[in-house]
């Protein structure tokens, strides 16, 4: 796969190496222009495949919720989240998200949507980990481990490096670091280093809205 168009075609042992859009990678989906959407959107179908897996024992009306709400945390929430320190999250993302936890969590319950019960009544239920809130705290962790690198880790140095061309018209992709910008300004890797102030900002980003 290369971003370059007109690329030669490549050979090893005189067998062709096959030009793709996309391929699967240590399990996540890449892709260029990177499409973290499209990756949701895998890590919620590996979610529901796990689900099903365990159905019998989450939707037992027999079983006690703590016992659910265990299984749930330790299986369903780290499949769907498998990676999501790399993703360029939008609200789009999250809503997906979260609305694949809802409708797993009534299912755990044993109420449809006709029953009308509110989120937060199905939360305080339930009380299984908020899936949009350990995205955040993922990508936040990770950014902090990132910015207390070495420079010569490849993470730090892809982070910190900057294309030549200009970004195309238009309201661009979200990038990987812009919503830690937002929070955390320009300089968010000076930030980093100071623990108690990346906690606080890490938990008002929690807190408030995505976009």
């Amino acid at each position: 796969m290369t971003n370059f168009p007109g690329t030669a075609s490549l050979s090893i042992s005189g067998e062709p190496i096959e030009e793709v859009n996309e391929f699967i990678y240590l399990g996540q989906l890449v892709s260029f222009p990177r499409d973290h959407y499209s990756e949701v959107k895998r890590r919620v179908q590996a979610g529901w495949n796990a689900y099903r897996k365990y159905k019998h024992f989450l939707t037992a009306p027999t079983i006690a919720m703590k016992l659910k709400r265990r299984l749930f945390n330790m299986v369903i929430v780290p499949t769907m989240l498998y990676g999501a320190e790399t993703w360029a999250l939008t609200k789009q993302a999250e809503t997906r998200l979260a609305t694949t936890q809802r409708r797993m969590e009534r299912r755990m319950i044993g109420v449809r949507l006709l029953d009308h019960r509110s989120n937060e009544w199905l939360r305080g239920v339930t009380k299984v980990v908020d899936i949009v809130k350990a995205a955040r705290r993922r990508k936040w962790q990770w950014a902090r481990k990132v910015a207390t690198m070495s420079g010569d880790r490849w993470a730090k140095r892809i982070t910190e490096w900057r294309p030549p061309s200009a970004r195309g018209r238009g309201r661009p992709r979200r990038r990987w670091r812009d919503i830690i910008c937002k929070i955390a300004g320009v300089n968010w890797m000076l930030m980093a280093h100071d623990v108690s102030s990346w906690n606080t900002l890490g938990e008002a980003y929690l807190r408030n809205d995505c976009d």
